[in-house]
């Protein structure tokens, strides 16, 4: 009498090629944007870096919350990438390059300048209130606690970078960084700090 194979399961994750394409993506084009967000700012081609960067962080959303096994339906990780498609991909270039145009004609002056210089920010702010929210709503406890612990690595390296950073600053031997920038390295390291925190929990 032959024994039964045991149905093979489903691998768990995206197929590799999209898995090492949506990394890729995340990884060089994280830093890649940041470069030329700080290079090309306020020149004619100042808009290439904010675009690579929302595409960058829109593929990290995809990779972490993709489903684990092909016949699995997580509705938080859809509602996320959702979120972050939107919020990085949609709302961060329009607020930028709206910004960025309204200071090019000298429009914003006054009160309403503030709102305008500050705008572009919204998004990234809204990162944060995403990712809480995600936490919050989903229930599978390896991806909440992965990305818990990506989180508060890619925090404290980006607290430390800052502190040291600032202190080489004050005494002159490092050049003055924008800090928009502080948010845009714990973006990058995300994209460090979330491959180890599912290696971690696999």
């Amino acid at each position: 009498m032959s024994i039964a194979s045991k149905p093979k399961s489903p691998e768990p994750g995206p197929p590799q090629w999209v898995s090492r394409t949506l990394k890729l993506v995340w990884s060089f084009g994280a830093i890649l944007g940041a470069l030329l967000t700080a290079l090309l700012w306020g020149g004619v081609w100042g808009w290439i870096g904010p675009v690579i960067l929302s595409l960058a962080i829109v593929a990290w959303g995809a990779n972490f919350c993709w489903p684990r096994s092909r016949d699995q339906n997580r509705p938080a990780g859809r509602r996320y990438v959702l979120r972050v498609a939107l919020t990085m991909g949609v709302a961060y270039p329009i607020l930028f390059f709206s910004a960025l145009w309204l200071y090019k004609r000298g429009l914003p002056h006054g009160p309403l300048g503030y709102l305008i210089a500050a705008a572009p920010a919204l998004p990234l702010v809204g990162m944060f209130l995403i990712f809480q929210r995600f936490l919050r709503e989903e229930t599978d406890e390896v991806l909440r606690a992965s990305l818990l612990w990506a989180l508060v690595w890619s925090g404290a390296l980006t607290l430390c970078e800052a502190s040291v950073w600032g202190f080489l600053e004050t005494f002159g031997k490092a050049p003055n960084v924008w800090m928009w920038a502080v948010p845009l390295a714990f973006f990058v390291q995300l994209g460090v700090t979330i491959p180890l925190a599912q290696r971690r929990y696999s």
